[in-house]
C-alpha cells in the first residue's frame, strides 16, 4: 500500500481518495477506516449532574425511555435528552438497530441467544443484557455471521 499527503493550503478540510485495484473488497476498506476513525470518536454525555466525554466504541447500547436516552457502558450508565435517532445518525455503521427503542454496537456483543420467551444479547465484559425484538432479530444474525 502507497499513502501520498500534500498539503494544500487552500484546503478547508482533508479530502481522502483512494485509488484501489478491481477485485479489492471496497467494505473492508471502509471498516478498516471507520474503525480507525471511530476509536478517537465521542459522545458528550450527562451522569449525576456532570458532563462525560464517552468513547463511541466503548458503548454496549443506547436505550430510550420517558423523554431520555440511556447509554450503557460496560461500567456506567449515561443519560441523554438528544433522540435516539440523532445519536443513530451520529454513530458508526457498527451499532445497529435491536428493537424500536434500543440501538446496540455489534462489536461488543458476546453471544445473541433466540429462545420462545425473547432473543437476548450478551455483552463482553459486562453483566448486562438487551433483547433484541423479532423485527430486526434476522438482520442482526446476518450481519453478525458477516463480520465472522
Amino acid at each position: 500500500m502507497k499513502i501520498h499527503v500534500v498539503i494544500d493550503e487552500t484546503a478547508v478540510e482533508p479530502d481522502v481518495t483512494i485509488r484501489a485495484a478491481a477485485n479489492t473488497d471496497v467494505s473492508q476498506l471502509v471498516a478498516a477506516l471507520e474503525a480507525a476513525t471511530t476509536a478517537a470518536k465521542r459522545l458528550t454525555l450527562r451522569q449525576r449532574g456532570q458532563s462525560f466525554q464517552v468513547v463511541v466504541g466503548d458503548i454496549l447500547f443506547l436505550e430510550a425511555a420517558d423523554h431520555q436516552v440511556m447509554v450503557h457502558t460496560a461500567d456506567d450508565v449515561y443519560v441523554t435528552r438528544q433522540p435516539l435517532y440523532e445519536l443513530a445518525d451520529a454513530l458508526p455503521t457498527t451499532f445497529q438497530r435491536a428493537s424500536k427503542s434500543a440501538i446496540l454496537n455489534r462489536d461488543q456483543i458476546l453471544s445473541l441467544t433466540k429462545s420462545v420467551t425473547g432473543n437476548l444479547v450478551k455483552f463482553q465484559k459486562s453483566h448486562k443484557q438487551l433483547y433484541v425484538s423479532r423485527r430486526y432479530y434476522k438482520a442482526l444474525k446476518e450481519a453478525l455471521e458477516r463480520e465472522g
